[in-house]
């Protein structure tokens, strides 16, 4: 997608010549400076949203982590109980083991026995004091239950709240999505309406050319086909000198110029013309047309050039050299013809 810095860079390149695009495009332009405008604060928003949301998920897991460990000290408890409560029996059977010869000092079968408290009775039979014990875990466990309550009424407002940071959030990513839609729809027709003037500069360019070469008779192929947007780009790089490894306008080499010129067109090359013979397809000699590249050596190995029609083609050729236009070569060397897919 383009951006609004990238349009302004290519808008800066293009002369529109028609009013009415011109203001199209304007038109376009401060429509899609408005929506990007929009779209930023939607995304502070959802950025803000994303925060929310990751305190709120992080509340609500440390608050089950809590409740989990809480659990845990509970069952510990428990097992504390029931082991306390084990350790009773216990110290009962000792005491009626031990002391059953002589049941007048065993409370178990005094005649006050019936009056006693279970544990009371428990208390004056264990080895210890039991009693403590009993009631300092009892009074723990009361405290954790009560804990375990007020966590699990926490989890259940950071639940709440989580909730809602997920609603938040799904709605504010929603609209960030509306709004993107709406960016890429704008600057797709902006892409059509540049794309409409470079073709529309494309043609007038290659008809001047003919004008200024009239012995040429190249045949102009449709204003926006590929072949031209790659022939026209070509043509611009006329004069430019050749330098291996090059790819701009201070230097080209050959595969170089072929590269640039079908990069224009959206058509991506390698830098190499063995490369760019892989990249092709073969094109008899009588169906050569414009825009169809000219090969030398194996497999395209040693030189590329594009074919302009009507017996002539565009070259970077050697060190020492320019691109130029000269007459097609077809003797020793000669590999083929291939034209770009696309």
């Amino acid at each position: 997608m383009l951006g609004l810095a990238s349009l302004s860079l290519v808008l800066s390149t293009l002369a529109i010549t028609s009013e009415a695009g011109a203001t199209t495009l304007a038109q376009k332009r401060a429509l899609a400076r408005t929506i990007l405008a929009e779209k930023q604060k939607i995304d502070l928003k959802v950025s803000i949203l994303e925060q929310k949301y990751v305190q709120a998920h992080g509340k609500l897991n440390a608050i089950s982590q809590k409740i989990s460990n809480t659990r845990n000290i509970v069952a510990n408890i428990r097992r504390r109980v029931s082991s306390g409560n084990e350790q009773l029996k216990s110290d009962v059977l000792f005491a009626y083991v031990t002391n059953g010869a002589t049941q007048g000092n065993n409370p178990l079968f005094g005649a006050n026995a019936a009056k006693i408290g279970t544990i009371n009775l428990y208390s004056r039979l264990a080895q210890g004091n039991i009693t403590t014990r009993i009631s300092s875990l009892m009074n723990y466990r009361i405290q954790l239950t009560a804990e375990r309550q007020i966590l699990y009424s926490q989890q259940s407002q950071a639940a709440a709240l989580t909730r809602v940071a997920n609603n938040a959030l799904a709605q504010g990513l929603s609209l960030q999505r509306a709004e993107q839609a709406k960016l890429n729809s704008v600057n797709s027709q902006i892409r059509a309406i540049l794309q409409a003037v470079q073709n529309a500069q494309n043609a007038a360019y290659l008809a001047k050319w003919h004008r200024q070469h009239p012995g040429s008779h190249f045949p102009v192929p449709p204003a926006n086909s590929k072949a031209n947007i790659a022939i026209a780009a070509a043509l611009h790089l006329q004069g430019v000198p050749y330098v291996w490894g090059g790819a701009s306008r201070h230097g080209v080499d050959c595969s170089g110029l072929i590269m640039l010129a079908y990069n224009a067109a959206h058509i991506y090359l390698s830098h190499y013309s063995g490369a760019q013979w892989n990249e092709t397809i073969p094109v008899p000699l009588y169906a050569m047309r414009a825009g169809d590249l000219l090969f030398y050596g194996w497999h395209g190995d040693a030189h590329v050039a594009m074919y302009l029609g009507r017996g002539r083609m565009i070259e970077a050729e050697m060190t020492g050299t320019r691109v130029h236009v000269v007459p097609v070569r077809f003797g020793y060397g000669f590999a083929g013809v291939r034209r770009p897919r696309g």
